[in-house]
């Protein structure tokens, strides 16, 4: 067994900042005006009622609304400020059926005086139909993203279809309040999330910050599909990436990174497959490659599965930076199905 698939992105990571502009994720509480956020007037009526319903559910004046079954999906990724949460939020049972569905996401610090403390990010989106991927027949996911500094929050996601032409049928709602607790990658060798994945394609194209809102799983370079559950059929492969941060450099602004890969089954502590270590240093790095630039190296490995029997495993990951002697090492259960 090994690896079907490597791939060593030597460009920077360039995730922009959210932007403070209209319409898009807002690191700080900001007038919130038509002209500012560019809403049509339809769009600042759904907007306008999303913070009141926000505001009286997060203050305990109304119970929060439950038309759709809401589950929250995200990863941490270092961005140039702060950390960048790309998520996939799964909607249903219960699909919306009336559009524009307006999402409102409002990020506070755990513990904060809800309505009468300043969110730390705001965002508010409007999608279409074919805006929504439709992974089962009664069920749709959006993904967007939050830039949030490390610590505890509750992430407050407000989510309200378009009122329908027949004005006595209220539009369904729902008001999901999610803990989140932000990691802080500022010291000492660590990684971003282990993503899994059910695709990875190559997308070389540099995003601005509306795009990257819109495609937060487009990630130096690699368009994501991410993987919302850890199980596998034996004909797919295990693709997963990550990021490493703050590795020594070597000579001429090089790492010297060694990856290596195990697997085990279950419960088991012995590993019954080991596969071949992946090195990232001045040999196997591009020649421009200079982590002074801002460079970064992301790993994007796959297994096949194909001879693994039906079951639970593990797979552990143990990253050495040999300028240093640091070592660190991550471990991400799976399951293969039939």
């Amino acid at each position: 067994m090994g690896f079907y698939h490597v791939s060593r992105v030597f460009a920077a990571l360039i995730i922009s900042p959210i932007l403070t502009a209209p319409a898009y994720g807002q690191s700080k509480l900001q007038e919130q005006t038509a002209e500012k956020l560019k809403l049509s007037n339809a769009e600042m009526t759904q907007y306008k009622a999303l913070t009141g319903l926000v505001d009286a559910v997060t203050s305990g004046k109304e119970p929060a609304p439950a038309d759709f079954t809401v589950a929250f999906h995200n990863h941490f990724i270092r961005s140039i400020t702060n950390v960048f949460v790309p998520y996939v939020l799964e909607i249903g049972p219960g699909k919306p059926s009336s559009f524009p569905v307006a999402l409102y996401v409002r990020a506070q610090r755990k513990g904060a005086t809800s309505a009468a403390s300043e969110p730390v990010f705001t965002d508010i989106y409007f999608a279409n139909a074919n805006s929504l991927t439709s992974p089962g027949q009664d069920s749709v996911q959006v993904s967007r993203a939050l830039e949030l500094p490390p610590g505890d929050f509750e992430v407050t996601l407000a989510i309200s279809e378009a009122l329908s032409k027949n004005a006595r049928t209220p539009p369904k709602r729902v008001v999901h309040t999610q803990a989140l607790t932000v990691p802080d990658f500022s010291g000492g060798l660590t990684t971003s999330s282990i993503v899994l994945a059910r695709g990875i394609e190559a997308a070389p194209q540099q995003l601005t910050p509306r795009q990257q809102m819109e495609q937060p799983f487009t990630i130096g370079g690699q368009k994501i599909t991410p993987a919302l559950t850890p199980a596998f059929t034996k004909s797919a492969e295990l693709l997963f990436m990550f990021l490493v941060y703050n590795e020594g450099a070597g000579s001429a602004g090089k790492p010297d990174i060694e990856v290596g890969y195990t697997l085990t089954r279950g419960a088991e502590a012995k590993p019954f497959a080991r596969m071949p270590n992946t090195l990232f240093n001045a040999t196997t790095l591009p020649a421009e490659f200079n982590l002074s630039a801002g460079h970064q190296v992301m790993v994007v490995q796959g297994v096949p599965l194909a001879s693994l029997a039906p079951g639970d495993y593990k797979l552990a990951i143990a990253i050495t930076d040999k300028t240093n002697s640091g070592s660190i090492a991550r471990t991400v259960p799976f399951t293969v199905i039939p």
